[in-house]
C-alpha cells in the first residue's frame, strides 16, 4: 500500500528519510556515504574495536556534552547483554550510552 500526504508517515519511512538527508552540523560526510566496511553504527562494533566519530544525530545534542563529536576517536570498551549500555571511550573520559544513542553514531573503522 503506497503512503498518500494526507498519511503519517512510519518510523520505518522516517528513519529512511533521516538516513538520505544526513546530518547539517559537525558531520564530514552526509549520512550513510561511507564505503561499505568502512563505516558502522557504534551499536554494530564489537569489544576493543576503535574508530573516528563521522556522523551525531543532530537531534543528540546530548551526546556532543560528552564530548562525542565527529573527528573523535572513539573505543567500544564494554557491551551489556539484554539491549543495555555501551561503555565508550572518547578522549579521556569513559562514557555509558544507552543502545539508542549508539544507533545515532556512524563510526569510521580505524585499521
Amino acid at each position: 500500500m503506497s503512503e498518500t500526504p494526507h498519511e503519517p508517515a512510519t518510523e520505518e519511512s522516517t528513519g529512511q528519510e533521516t538516513e538520505a538527508a544526513g546530518c547539517r552540523r559537525g558531520c564530514r560526510r552526509t549520512r550513510g556515504q561511507c564505503s561499505p566496511g568502512q563505516c558502522k553504527r557504534l551499536v554494530d562494533l564489537d569489544c576493543g574495536e576503535t574508530g573516528r566519530i563521522e556522523c551525531v544525530d543532530c537531534e543528540r545534542r546530548t551526546l556532543e556534552s560528552m564530548g562525542i563529536r565527529p573527528g573523535k576517536r572513539i573505543e567500544v570498551c564494554t557491551k551489556h547483554p539484554f539491549d543495555g549500555p555501551v561503555v565508550v571511550s572518547v578522549g579521556r573520559s569513559t562514557v555509558s550510552l544507552s543502545r539508542s544513542h549508539a544507533r545515532q553514531l556512524d563510526v569510521a573503522i580505524e585499521g
